[in-house]
């Protein structure tokens, strides 16, 4: 079994490890397609080479002065690239290494907090069998506990009034007479029609029997918005006495000591929050180097080393350059003999070249996809509140494996949340006596004041009905 906080750590592990990863396949298909540029180049230049030889025997420089102007073309994107290049991935590394850093950072406030969470939940534990005991807590928590059977069948009989004003009311909406009746406010000191037109909308009122109508409309409208009033009004006194309990509970624990227990929860859990936003922000700015990074290297075959070798392919393919090259294969002379086995070797190191940039691609992609289903299985675990201090997993081998096959490629992101699902334990609630359930004791309205830890302005998933209280019976 593991720790809400220990699984998060296993996600978080297993996303740096994807990303590293992604980081050296980045500097090998940088090496490679370096590699390949240069290897096209010397292509192309033996081309040149071979061009400027048979023409001079043919009395013609077209193509030789066409290839001498991809060449130089070609020198111009590469100089580019390996300017901007230069640049470009020592940013990538430093805003790697950064987000390390900060990732670090935050896996110590997270441990910070979740020690210092757990000493104040031992804590308060330790004093429930005092506070439970004093006069004043089971006063309360009696008058609460009635308050919210009362307001739970308040609740009830409101939304069955509400049920039938919108299944009875049909009949009357659907009538064109009534609904033209009540529009123009007839029968009401609203309705301002005189003469002709009052006498026939009072004909119509006698022959539909409006005045009864109305008076069972208006009230079938008016009995739900009343019962609704008076459930807010249960409600608020209801949470007037439930921060009533908390306010007696949190004078106790004070007075038995909680306070510096409690300050260390809070600066635990600001400097957790800030670790979060240092991390926000720097996996901002390696998203935002990696795009540049790209860009030059392309990852996706659109970058400046992509572009320079496109050039050169362009130009292989070519008819002339295609008739020259296999006229030199068919009648070699002393002269290009050498010059069309330097293209030959130089053909079949770029196949492989090109053929490793592709795998290389091709990894680094699925790459991406796993990053991004870890990514996305780590905000779900975080909205589904997995991390709360004192969840628990009771499945980590399962955990693990499903970690390990994602790394692997041989299991989907969708699986990692299935498990975790699976094996979540949510933190235990703690039964202080007289219905009152608030789960994980902390004071009241929680520590970061946004609802980011505590449900319920301050209190855990504890009870039935989700507001801290546990009626333990129903209606």
């Amino acid at each position: 079994m593991i720790s809400g906080f220990e699984a998060l750590q296993s996600i978080d592990r297993a996303y740096a490890q994807i990303r590293d990863e992604e980081m050296r396949l980045d500097d090998r298909l940088r090496a490679v397609s370096g590699e390949a540029a240069r290897l096209r180049q010397e292509r192309l230049a033996q081309l040149h080479r071979l061009a400027e030889l048979k023409f001079r025997m043919l009395k013609s420089g077209e193509l030789a002065r066409e290839l001498d102007m991809a060449e130089r073309e070609v020198r111009r994107l590469l100089d580019e690239a390996e300017r901007e290049n230069a640049q470009t991935a020592a940013e990538h590394e430093r805003a790697a290494a950064a987000l390390k850093k900060a990732e670090a950072t935050r896996a110590v406030c997270a441990a910070e907090f979740e020690a210092a969470a757990r000493a104040l939940l031992e804590f308060e534990t330790a004093q429930q069998p005092d506070i439970v005991r004093q006069a004043k807590w089971v006063a309360l928590s009696g008058e609460a506990e009635n308050a919210e059977k009362i307001w739970q069948e308040a609740e009830r009989k409101t939304r069955q009034a509400e049920e039938d004003r919108e299944t009875k009311r049909t009949p009357y909406e659907n009538d064109p007479l009534f609904v033209y009746l009540w529009k123009r406010h007839f029968g009401s000191s609203a309705y301002r029609s005189g003469g002709l037109v009052r006498y026939f909308d009072g004909l119509i009122a006698r022959m539909i029997n409006y005045t009864e109508a109305r008076a069972n409309y208006t009230m079938l409208n008016q009995i739900p918005e009343r019962l609704r009033a008076h459930v807010d009004k249960l409600k608020t006194g209801l949470d007037a006495l439930r921060q009533e309990i908390a306010n007696f509970r949190q004078e106790r624990l004070l007075a038995a000591g909680a306070g510096p227990l409690q300050e260390r929860v809070r600066q635990a859990l600001a400097a957790r929050d800030e670790s979060e936003a240092e991390v926000a922000r720097r996996q901002k700015e390696y998203a935002e180097a990696e795009e540049k990074f790209d860009a030059i290297i392309g990852k996706n075959n659109n970058g400046l080393l992509a572009r320079a070798i496109q050039l050169m392919v362009d130009n292989d393919s070519r008819d002339d350059v295609v008739t020259l090259y296999r006229e030199a294969e068919r009648t070699r002379s002393n002269e290009d003999k050498e010059i069309v086995a330097q293209i030959d070797q130089l053909t079949r190191q770029l196949g492989k070249a090109e053929t490793d940039m592709a795998e290389i691609r091709t990894q680094i992609r699925d790459l991406d996809g796993r990053r991004d289903q870890l990514e996305y299985a780590r905000d779900s675990f975080r909205r589904r509140r997995y991390d709360y201090p004192g969840s628990t997993f009771r499945n980590e081998a399962a955990i693990n494996d499903v970690l390990g096959g994602i790394l692997s490629g041989m299991i989907q992101g969708a699986v990692l949340e299935q498990v975790l699902q699976q094996g979540y334990r949510q933190p235990p609630s703690i039964d202080w006596g007289g219905g009152y359930h608030p789960g994980p004791m902390f004071p009241p309205g929680g520590f970061s004041g946004d609802g980011d830890i505590f449900d319920g302005g301050g209190f855990g998933g504890g009870g039935g009905s989700g507001d801290g209280f546990d009626t333990g019976g129903s209606f």
